[in-house]
C-alpha cells in the first residue's frame, strides 16, 4: 500500500474510482467538473495538484482531495489548501489509509482548511490528527413564499397559493437601488476592493478577481448571478446569488446568497443595499426561501434587521496550522462565506 500525487495520466482511473465511491452522486466523478475544479482553478500546478491517492498495487483504494488558496492571516498572505474529499474504499478501510493521506497533505502545505459535519466521520478523524473546530458556520434563513418551500406542500397548488398569500404581509417591496448593477465580468475593480478591504478581517480567503470569475462564471452547469454596489463609479461591495432550479411545479424551493463582501467605507449601507437587492430579485421571482451561511458580525446583525432567522446548521469549520493559532482557531478573527467552502461547489447544478 502506498501514498502517492495523483499524476494526471491517471486522472480515468480516478474517475472511475470516484464513481464507484460515490454511485449516488455522479458529479464527483463527472469530467468536465473534475477538470474545472482541480485543473483550471487559478493557483493550479498541473506538475502537483494537491490530490492523492492510495494504492494497492495499481488499484486505487482512497484518496484526499483539496485545492490551494491564499489566505489573509493577520495581515500577511499565506498558501493553504482546502479539503474537499476525504474517501476511502469500503474494502480497505481500517488499515489507517485516511490518516496516511492526511498526513501527505500536512507535508504539502502545512495550513489547511475545511468544512464537515459531526455525521461524517471525517471531523473526529482530524481531531485525532490535530485540526481543531473553530466554530459552526451561522446560517440565516428569510421565507419569502412559504409554500414553495415547505415540502410537504410544495406539490399541492391550491395549498401552496393559501400559504403564499398568508406570508404576504411580510415580504417587503424593495425598489430597484440605482446603485446596485448587475456584474457581468470580475476585472480589476474587484482586486482593487479586495486590497482596500481584506484588513477588516484577521483572517478570510483571498477574493482575487481570478478566483471569483473561476468559481462563479466558469463553474460547469451553474449559473450564478452578481450584483455590485458602487458609490460615484468605485465598487463598495458585491454579492453573488445562486437560485435552485425550478422543480416541476414551476417554484423555485430556495436561493442562496452565496458569497457577500463589503468595503470598510460606509459598510452598514452597502451590506443593506446588497440585501434588499437580493431580497427583490428573489421576491420577484417567487423564490420558497434565501440562505446565506457567513461568519462576520455585521452581516449577522444587518442579516437579523432584515428578518432572516439563525437556523440549525450542521456546517462546522476545520483548521489545522503550526503557527499563528490565536487567530486561526479564534472563529471571531473569521470573515466566511457559503462561496469559500465546498457548499456552493457541490450545490446541484441549475442549468
Amino acid at each position: 500500500m502506498k501514498i502517492e500525487h495523483l499524476k494526471l495520466s491517471e486522472k480515468d482511473k480516478l474517475l472511475s474510482f470516484l464513481q464507484t465511491a460515490y454511485e449516488d452522486n455522479p458529479r464527483m466523478s463527472d469530467v468536465d467538473f473534475w477538470t474545472w475544479h482541480f485543473l483550471e482553478t487559478p493557483y493550479a500546478d498541473a506538475e502537483k495538484l494537491p490530490v492523492w491517492v492510495a494504492k494497492s498495487g495499481e488499484t486505487i483504494a482512497g484518496q484526499i482531495a483539496a485545492i490551494p488558496v491564499t489566505v489573509n492571516v493577520g495581515g500577511e498572505r499565506q498558501d493553504a489548501i482546502w479539503i474537499l474529499d476525504l474517501i476511502v474504499s469500503k474494502d480497505f478501510r481500517r488499515q489507517g489509509l485516511a490518516k496516511k493521506l492526511v498526513k501527505a497533505a500536512e507535508e504539502f502545505c502545512p495550513l489547511i482548511l475545511g468544512v464537515n459535519t459531526n455525521e461524517q466521520h471525517a471531523p473526529k478523524l482530524l481531531q485525532s490528527l490535530g485540526f481543531v473546530i473553530v466554530g459552526k458556520i451561522p446560517r440565516f434563513h428569510k421565507l419569502l413564499f412559504a409554500g414553495n418551500d415547505i415540502r410537504e406542500i410544495e406539490n399541492l397548488k391550491p395549498l401552496r397559493e393559501v400559504v403564499n398569500l398568508a406570508f404576504a404581509p411580510i415580504r417587503r417591496k424593495f425598489k430597484p437601488n440605482k446603485n446596485v448593477r448587475v456584474i457581468e465580468n470580475f476585472d480589476e475593480s474587484f482586486d482593487e476592493f479586495w486590497k482596500e478591504s481584506k484588513s477588516q478581517w484577521a483572517c478570510a480567503v483571498r477574493r482575487e478577481a481570478k478566483l471569483l470569475e473561476w468559481q462563479f462564471l466558469r463553474q460547469p452547469k451553474k449559473k450564478f448571478e452578481v450584483i455590485g454596489y458602487f458609490e460615484n463609479g468605485k465598487l463598495l461591495g458585491y454579492a453573488v446569488l445562486f437560485f435552485r432550479k425550478a422543480g416541476a411545479n414551476g417554484a423555485i424551493k430556495k436561493a442562496a446568497i452565496t458569497d457577500i463582501c463589503y468595503h470598510p467605507n460606509n459598510p452598514k449601507e452597502t451590506i443593506d443595499a446588497l440585501l434588499q437587492e437580493s431580497l427583490r430579485i428573489a421576491i420577484e421571482r417567487r423564490v420558497g426561501g434565501l440562505v446565506v451561511d457567513v461568519i462576520d458580525d455585521l452581516l449577522e446583525e444587518r442579516l437579523e434587521k432584515f428578518g432572516f432567522w439563525r437556523v440549525k446548521n450542521p456546517l462546522q469549520l476545520m483548521v489545522k496550522s503550526p503557527e499563528q493559532q490565536e487567530l486561526l482557531y479564534n472563529p471571531k478573527s473569521w470573515f466566511l462565506t457559503r462561496g469559500d467552502s465546498d457548499i456552493s461547489i457541490f450545490e446541484a447544478p441549475n442549468l
